[in-house]
């Protein structure tokens, strides 16, 4: 899989790209992605001063899953997105099987 990271206003580190890259590859076991875009995001909230946003895209099978997180640490952000992909996948996949299912179901019938 190949995951592209992005940060606004903070610096990717060797050890932020290699959280990120653990954790979104670790999807790579749910279903078979091609591209990631991982976006990491510093901004000045002007009540709780300094919040972190990720946002993960993934492509598979032409539909774009996407999340995104707010934490008051990059990680924690990260570790907030991850799950909300993970239920996305499942979801396509759910559907995927129970259509596969059904089609298998009415050629049954037919014959």
């Amino acid at each position: 899989m190949n995951i592209s990271i992005k940060g606004t206003h903070l610096d990717l580190t060797p050890s932020i790209k290699q959280y990120v890259e653990e954790k979104v590859g670790n999807l790579g076991k749910f279903i078979s992605a091609t591209d990631a875009k991982v976006e990491l995001e510093r901004d000045k909230h002007h009540r709780t001063g300094l919040v972190f946003r990720a946002e993960i895209m993934l492509v598979v099978g032409g539909k774009l899953m996407r999340a995104e997180a707010e934490a008051e640490d990059i990680y924690a952000a990260v570790d907030l997105t991850i799950p909300k992909v993970k239920e996305q996948i499942s979801k396509f996949k759910d559907k995927k099987t129970t259509v596969n299912r059904n089609l298998a179901r009415k050629a049954r019938k037919k014959v």
